[in-house]
């Protein structure tokens, strides 16, 4: 048979607490660096972010404008370069381009064939530099 001896000591005289309880200064001073610093590097972050966006909304702009300037250039269009400007409050930051060339190459079955190469270019600013975007398409007749 096993027993158990249960007791409990009883102590006397009350914990004396030397340390105080709470931050330094210090621990206050670095504590509040740290979190400046890690605020600092999150709001770069952020910019870079929305710059980013920003770019990709005018890139995707730019392309479906290229993209409906060369529907309305028609099938086989006539040689020549031309410019202009897009209409509208949104789209008064973008331009266009376009250039139709010519070349005729030999065909193995001695008929020359006709190939037109047509280019949309649409450019924009963005802050202090031009972007531009180059949409291509071949025509052959």
């Amino acid at each position: 048979m096993i027993t158990w001896n249960r007791r409990r000591a009883k102590c006397c005289a009350p914990v004396l607490r030397t340390a105080a309880t709470g931050f330094t200064l210090l621990e206050v001073l670095v504590a509040v660096a740290i979190v400046a610093i890690a605020l600092v590097m999150f709001m770069g972050l952020h910019l870079r972010s929305l710059d980013a966006t920003i770019r990709a909304q005018d890139l995707t702009t730019a392309v479906l404008l290229a993209q409906g300037k060369m529907a309305t250039m028609g099938e086989f269009p006539d040689t020549g370069e031309t410019e202009g400007k897009f209409e509208g409050p949104d789209l008064e930051r973008f331009q266009w381009s376009t250039a139709v060339t010519e070349h005729i190459l030999d065909a193995a079955g001695g008929q020359p064939v006709t190939v037109r190469r047509l280019g949309v270019t649409v450019y924009w600013l963005d802050g202090q530099q031009t972007r531009h975007y180059t949409l291509e398409a071949y025509a052959v007749r």
